[in-house]
């Protein structure tokens, strides 16, 4: 009977062209940490390696939700090598990771044109979004009283593609004044736009962890070095 040996999921995975049997694995991941949900990702791998075939092999996937609703499915045979292992790369374009928690997948063996048996379900990935921050009062007035280091964080984004720019600031000092044009993150982290609901629980701890790093250098024409950062962010020390 077919088992699943190993499953890899990877931002991209392809055969190598010079060495048969092996393939290239490029960003594999078993935690995606994001700010906000949904997060589309241009393009998700995901490597089986099936194991005990005795044929050539015909099998279907089923990619699940957290919530175990159906995102897709599919199916497609697996050739064997002289051990009875195969590989099998399923390449998912424009794959929306459209909320947090464990996303999984059934795979089953087709036995028949309209028959299939259950092999196993397998752990694909967990979406959430960054650790909470915990600072103590010592660690706060530390880096409240250092020069040169982020002590407050703006950022905008937007809601959906149509909409306007939603401008955010998060100081490490509560009391501190939130600039023109920004508004604070609610106590709830949560706000409405066009009668939906924002979590931006994940945007607050992302931007926490960014307290009392460095202030990124200025470039020639004194404009912020480009950060590395899914969104986009302007950083002051206050």
């Amino acid at each position: 009977m077919a088992k699943l040996k190993s499953v890899i999921t990877a931002y991209k995975a392809q055969v190598n062209p010079q060495v048969n049997g092996v393939v290239d694995i490029f960003g594999s991941f078993d935690n995606l940490i994001q700010p906000m949900f949904p997060f589309a990702m241009p393009n998700l791998s995901i490597v089986m390696t099936m194991e005990e075939l005795e044929r050539p092999t015909m099998f279907e996937v089923r990619i699940n939700a957290p919530d175990d609703t159906l995102i897709t499915k599919g199916e497609f045979g697996v050739m064997l090598d002289p051990f009875g292992v195969g590989k099998k790369i399923l390449d998912l374009e424009q794959f929306v990771v459209a909320e947090r928690g464990k996303y999984t997948m059934d795979i089953f063996e087709k036995v028949a044109e309209d028959k299939v048996k259950f092999v196993t379900t397998t752990d694909l990935f967990i979406a959430d979004y960054p650790p909470q921050r915990r600072f103590s009062d010592e660690e706060k007035a530390k880096i409240l009283a250092t020069e040169g280091v982020i002590k407050s964080v703006r950022t905008e984004f937007k809601a959906t593609p149509e909409s306007e720019p939603i401008k955010i600031q998060v100081n490490l000092d509560k009391n501190a004044s939130i600039d023109e044009g920004y508004m604070a993150i609610p106590e709830n982290d949560r706000i409405t736009i066009d009668d939906k609901i924002l979590d931006l629980t994940g945007v607050r701890r992302q931007i926490e962890w960014m307290f009392g790093g460095p202030l990124p250098e200025k470039k020639e024409n004194d404009q912020t070095a480009e950060q590395p950062k899914e969104i986009k962010e302007n950083q002051e020390e206050k």
